[in-house]
């Protein structure tokens, strides 16, 4: 088949918003001859005298169309025809917000093929499955196509985004149907579960189940989520999705699926079936398109079964550079000069899923040359980076971080970065590396900047060896990025400006919901951060028993900019709201 080039321009009535429009587009274009005489005549596939004789011979048979006519007198063949036909139908538009989408036709096509081409079954016209795509498929993912689907193929125009919205919406549809196939399927009553986990590891090797679990899977990761969750309670399990920081429910799974759901889970992950009585961690590997995928499993038995906790890592999508993390101009310039120096410890702080690790990949990448050797020590590896030897460890062997960092510095490094600081050994070998002519780069748990300082004392560390290894501190926090398509004024409580210092009469702005972003507000996630250069004022009052907040107060004489002040810089520019700022800084 001829690939057809899709960007056409297009008159305003050749958009269709339903399948009775597209059908009545569809049969209007085939029976318009102008246009298929255009075609064929562009194409030079007949003679102008040989379309003007068929053009009156259909006058003479209006029953007949042009096409027919044609082909009955050996102008042209009919394969010739249906590619004129073909890309006819691929110069109409389609809109797909409320496009009735035939169920049967999302049945013919499976999810990955979907997802892979980007290309929505929408109806059968005429024994043609119809598919909307942004782009038309090249010629072997079409004959790819209509080997599995065993249909003519006819493709129209939608937009990239509501083909990935609809693909969503109605694969999950399916996966409602297939989940009832699945129960159909399976002789055990829901009444008796110890028969269900006994059967489990035979129904989650079925066809119906596999295809549940693997959808959810890559549904998940076509949404951007960060994690998936099955929760279960007493009669149902719920599926959430973590999205941009929030968990969003995703649906109700019945209750007798948990034990197959999770049985098909542990075999991908290589875990033990058998075992429901103590949790378990694993990992699977999958690829979508051209993207890697490194799924992190937990599961852990609850009251009512085993509760399932998958971390999706897209080793393609995660990696950011300094200028992507969105420091000002003079903080990377700052961070810059940190990462240029020989030796060192930089440290990022914050909580639990606050970017950390995407800060330390970026400045990763800054140092990373071919006249620097760069080793990482990391549990687990979660983005693969070229020229730099990373190792993942393996506590059941007991090769922790203290075990390899003893065995790196005899590895001839230059950068070592170390995933986290846990413990006084770890930390005493870091410090130890930064004093002996290696830059170092680790993360920490506290809650700004000026708390490192602290809490490296507490560790066990001497104050003269912090002064003289630490050279940067930066805390950060992810905050969700308001929704730039339903922005209105927050209503911000009196007690959140007092305390964040801003004037009574300023206003701010939020996302209140809407289609673009499921209704939650918010689309995306940036950082907020403070970056503490160590000075010698600084240095000079590391000694125990000063608090943090000395630490802070120097820093901001120094020019630290605090988190929350930045968060307000950033809510000032619309792009996250102050609730945001004082629920991740205060």
């Amino acid at each position: 088949m001829e690939n057809i080039h899709p960007k056409m321009s297009l008159p305003h009535d050749q958009v269709a918003t339903s399948a009775a429009e597209l059908s009545v587009l569809l049969h209007d274009n085939w029976n318009r001859h102008d246009l298929l005489g255009q075609i064929l005549l562009k194409k030079n596939l007949i003679l102008p005298e040989s379309l003007r004789w068929a053009l009156q011979e259909q006058q003479n048979f209006p029953q007949k169309r042009l096409g027919e006519i044609l082909i009955e007198h050996g102008v042209v063949k009919s394969p010739v025809i249906q590619n004129a036909l073909i890309e006819n139908a691929a110069m109409l538009r389609v809109k797909l917000d409320d496009f009735d989408i035939d169920l049967d036709a999302v049945r013919l096509v499976p999810f990955d093929m979907v997802q892979n081409m980007q290309v929505m079954p929408l109806m059968l016209h005429d024994n043609f499955l119809v598919l909307a795509a942004s782009e038309t498929p090249d010629r072997e993912a079409q004959d790819l196509l209509r080997f599995a689907v065993e249909h003519p193929l006819l493709f129209v125009l939608a937009s990239q985004e509501e083909i990935g919205d609809a693909i969503n919406r109605h694969y999950q549809i399916l996966n409602n149907v297939t989940e009832i196939e699945v129960l159909e399927q399976s002789s055990v009553a829901l009444a008796d579960a110890q028969r269900i986990w006994n059967n489990a590891d035979q129904l989650a090797k079925k066809a119906p189940l596999v295809l549940l679990v693997d959808s959810i899977l890559h549904d998940a990761i076509n949404q951007r989520a960060s994690d998936i969750h099955f929760r279960p309670s007493e009669h149902e399990v719920e599926l959430l999705y973590r999205i941009d920081g929030t968990l969003v429910s995703i649906r109700k799974l019945k209750h007798g699926l948990l034990p197959a759901v999770v049985s098909r889970i542990k075999i991908l992950s290589n875990l033990n079936i058998a075992e429901h009585r103590l949790p378990q961690d694993g990992r699977i590997k999958i690829k979508q398109g051209s993207l890697n995928i490194d799924l992190r499993i937990s599961i852990i038995p609850m009251q009512f079964g085993e509760s399932v906790v998958i971390r999706v890592l897209n080793k393609n999508d995660g990696l950011r550079s300094i200028a992507q993390i969105g420091f000002s101009n003079s903080d990377q310039d700052q961070l810059r000069d940190l990462l240029a120096r020989s030796y060192g410890i930089v440290l990022v702080t914050g909580p639990t899923g606050s970017g950390k690790s995407t800060t330390l990949y970026a400045a990763l990448q800054a140092v990373n040359n071919e006249g620097v050797n760069v080793v990482t020590v990391e549990d687990p590896i979660e983005y693969e980076l070229a020229n730099t030897r990373q190792i993942q460890l393996i506590q059941q062997i007991n090769f922790g971080f203290p075990q390899a960092l003893r065995h790196i510095l005899r590895h001839d490094p230059d950068v070592i970065m170390i995933g986290e600081i846990r413990d006084e050994e770890t930390c005493k070998i870091a410090i130890e590396s930064a004093l002996t002519g290696h830059l170092v780069l680790s993360t920490l748990h506290t809650n700004d900047a000026p708390s490192a300082i602290v809490r490296l004392m507490e560790i066990g560390i001497a104050p003269y060896m912090i002064q003289s290894a630490v050279i940067g501190i930066l805390a950060q926090r992810l905050v969700r990025c308001n929704c730039p398509d339903c922005l209105a004024e927050e209503e911000i409580p009196h007690l959140i400006r007092q305390n964040l210092h801003l004037p009574a009469d300023e206003k701010f702005y939020r996302g209140t919901g809407c289609k673009h972003c499921r209704h939650t507000g918010f689309k995306g996630r940036m950082a907020i951060y403070e970056l503490l250069v160590m000075n010698d004022t600084i240095r000079a009052r590391i000694q125990p028993g000063v608090a943090s907040d000395v630490f802070r107060t120097l820093a901001v004489n120094s020019g630290m900019i605090t988190m929350p002040v930045h968060g307000v810089e950033q809510a000032r520019l619309k792009r996250i709201s102050i609730t945001e700022v004082y629920r991740s800084c205060m």
